[in-house]
């Protein structure tokens, strides 16, 4: 049987607490052969790029990335979401109390390509559209990712995104919040950077 992880049960109450004072926790997670067997499909994917400036005014965010999200079942990448969500879910279920408003489901997969001295993105937030837990899973490459306090980048915490990590970031529907996302953003692409999102989207 393929060995996805290098936990077996997450410390869901050391990452709660976290999650609550810093806004994201980073955790050493995807076994290296299975990062890398992770690595080689997204490097066969063929990527869209994002808009390069979103937003306006006050809002603006700037970004040089592209992004994959059409996934066949067969991917390594659904097999991913979907036996994190059970690690995530087995974990919960040991603890004292159910952090979220709602029942966990990630229903939102993207693959992310930053290419080497690209400029990341800004300063910015998740879009409401996403409720409970952002996962951002870091596949390959190398580049810096900080949580601050607001677009100008204010009191940046450098957040561990070292290859084989995954970044949590709270979302609304955590602590039962209407919007405790933190500002973020990723920098210094010193070699094309590969990242896993899986996201839950708000019902309707």
């Amino acid at each position: 049987m393929e060995t996805l992880f290098v936990l077996s049960d997450l410390d869901i109450d050391q990452i709660i607490e976290t999650l609550s004072s810093v806004g994201a926790i980073s955790v050493g997670i995807l076994d290296e052969d299975f990062r890398v067997t992770l690595l080689r499909e997204a490097e066969t994917h063929v990527y869209q790029p994002e808009a390069e400036v979103v937003g306006s005014g006050d809002r603006v965010v700037r970004q040089q990335v592209s992004s994959f999200s059409g996934f066949s079942e067969e991917s390594k990448f659904v097999l991913l979401k979907n036996s994190f969500q059970a690690l995530l879910e087995r974990c919960l279920a040991g603890s004292g109390s159910y952090p979220f408003r709602t029942a966990l489901n990630f229903d939102s997969m993207v693959l992310q390509r930053y290419e080497e001295n690209s400029i990341g993105i800004t300063p910015h937030k998740d879009g409401l559209r996403f409720v409970n837990l952002v996962c951002v899973f870091v596949i390959g490459g190398q580049g810096r990712f900080y949580v601050c306090s607001d677009r100008s980048g204010r009191d940046a915490r450098e957040i561990d995104a070292s290859p084989g990590n995954v970044i949590l970031m709270r979302a609304p529907g955590l602590f039962s919040s209407e919007d405790n996302r933190p500002f973020h953003y990723v920098t210094d692409i010193r070699e094309t950077r590969y990242t896993f999102g899986l996201r839950q989207k708000k019902e309707p």
